[in-house]
């Protein structure tokens, strides 16, 4: 997956919402955050995406200065979509993976020789800001995903093999059921250990254990 330069927003409230027709038959859509003239568009269909009056979370990209939607990373406010989460932490760990690369081969000492290896927290910066580090690693641990031996910053620690991650990740996320009807708390059959793990919303997707 290849960077894109996604942003997101906080949390907004969409006013003035127009659809527009194209002349190429598709239609225009654009609205601006509640108070502001900032103006966001994409193309869509004829039928609202979304509501005027309530909150969501933008993906978004700037393209000559004009901030195009990315519909597949939007959401309501008070909504987890684990699809959505997944896909803004993964294209934020794609715009990380060069430095914290890096740092994994600088800070990480390990004897393995069948491909790139990356020291735990930097694998999860880069594959799974959307679930909290232990859940991350209970995973990958769970799968039998190719680990070995490391020291880090001369501690002993655990190396992921970087190869296979990335799919992983999408296997999880595509097992994933909602436990309750509101919240962020969901369920896989691939971590049987845990009833329940958490799967965070737009805004609280970061590097942050």
């Amino acid at each position: 997956m290849k960077s894109r330069e996604l942003h997101t927003t906080p949390v907004l409230i969409v006013s003035n919402y127009k659809i527009i027709p194209d002349k190429n038959g598709k239609f225009l859509h654009s609205f601006t955050p509640e108070n502001t003239s900032r103006i966001y568009q994409f193309y869509a269909n004829q039928e609202p995406i979304f509501k005027e009056g309530e909150r969501y979370n933008i993906g978004y990209k700037v393209v000559n200065g004009t901030n195009w939607v990315d519909q597949s990373a939007s959401a309501k406010a008070d909504a987890v979509i684990p699809e959505v989460s997944h896909y803004v932490a993964r294209e934020l760990g794609e715009q990380l993976r060069e430095c914290e690369t890096r740092k994994s081969i600088e800070r990480v000492d390990h004897s393995a020789t069948d491909g790139n290896y990356l020291g735990k927290k930097y694998a999860w910066r880069i594959y799974g800001m959307f679930i909290a580090r232990d859940t991350f690693d209970d995973y990958l641990n769970e799968i039998g995903h190719r680990m070995v031996p490391c020291y880090t910053d001369g501690s002993k620690s655990i190396a992921y093999k970087d190869d296979g991650i990335d799919t992983a990740m999408n296997t999880l996320i595509q097992s994933c059921i909602k436990v309750g009807k509101t919240g962020n708390r969901f369920k896989s059959k691939l971590l049987p250990k845990r009833k329940s793990f958490t799967i965070k919303g737009i805004p609280a997707i970061s590097d942050k254990k």
